[in-house]
This record gives C-alpha cells, structure tokens and sequence, in this order.
C-alpha cells in the first residue's frame, strides 16, 4: 500500500482549485472591461451632448461613468490580489 498523505493531495486540489478560480476571474474581468469600454465609447459622446444646457444632468453623467471605472479597477484590484503565488 502506498505511503500516501491525504494532507497533500487535498492541498494539490486547492491548488490547483485557486489556479481556476484566478483564471475565471481574470476571463471576467477581460470581458467585462472590454463590454464597458465599447459602452463609453458608443454612449459617453450622445450622453454629454443631450446634456449640454443642463449642469446637474452633465455632473450626473460624469458621476455615472466615473463609478462604471471605479467599479472596474476595484474588480481588477481584487482579481490580482486573489492571484496564486
């Protein structure tokens, strides 16, 4: 029978588990930053003009996109701190 420890196979699966979990999030994050960019670039220039005679509804706009970059460098920043080593 061989000599082997359940320890290190079950640490060989979180390993190996952790690798996947990084790549999944990382594919999320790729994607999702790829959708974003591709709305800003399609909405951010018809937004700011529909809004142009009105400050509160410009400020708005601006409020709007700097939480979409917000929330996509905080997905970031937590996708490669959760990175294996």
């Amino acid at each position: 029978m061989p000599n082997s420890s359940p320890l290190a196979s079950t640490q060989s699966l979180e390993a190996a588990a952790s690798i996947n979990r990084f790549q999944r999030r990382l594919a999320i994050c790729l994607v999702l930053t790829v959708l974003n960019a591709i709305i800003v670039a399609n909405f951010a220039g018809p937004l700011y003009r529909a809004t142009t005679h009105d400050a509160i509804q410009q400020i708005g706009v601006t409020l709007l996109f700097a939480a979409l970059v917000g929330s996509l460098a905080r997905m970031w920043f937590l996708t490669l701190t959760s990175r294996p080593r």
